[in-house]
């Protein structure tokens, strides 16, 4: 007879280690796939990746970009958020969606700035 054991990590005393963080190269590898993945969605003007695990996606500062991020958010399991702010005289809505992509933590933003009033 044959007596299987499987290992249940809640049920462990010690805690399992974290994972070491990816070198910067393996992060670029990441990104490439991840902008594979979107491939069919509107592009970003620039991304970061960072050492600490994360990517930034920033997307131009027009009005398409709210619909590109949104995209986006589907896409990746998220949502969006807007939020009113100000970059230097400029007064605007910045829109964002973050989430999870294998491990690395991406955030994808554009700022709107707010239509001219009309007189």
């Amino acid at each position: 007879m044959t007596t299987i054991h499987t290992f249940d990590p809640a049920s462990a005393d010690a805690a399992l280690p974290e994972l070491p963080p990816l070198p910067i190269g393996a992060l670029a590898v990441g990104v490439a796939e991840l902008l594979q993945q979107a491939a069919d969605l509107p592009a970003p003007t620039c991304v970061t990746m960072y050492d600490h695990q994360a990517i930034t996606v920033q997307f131009a500062r027009h009005r398409a970009s709210i619909r590109a991020i949104t995209r986006w958010a589907l896409r990746f399991g998220s949502v969006t958020t807007s939020k009113p702010g100000q970059i230097e005289a400029d007064i605007g809505t910045w829109h964002t969606t973050d989430f999870d992509y294998h491990g690395i933590a991406v955030h994808a933003f554009a700022f709107v700035p707010a239509a001219p009033a009309s007189t």
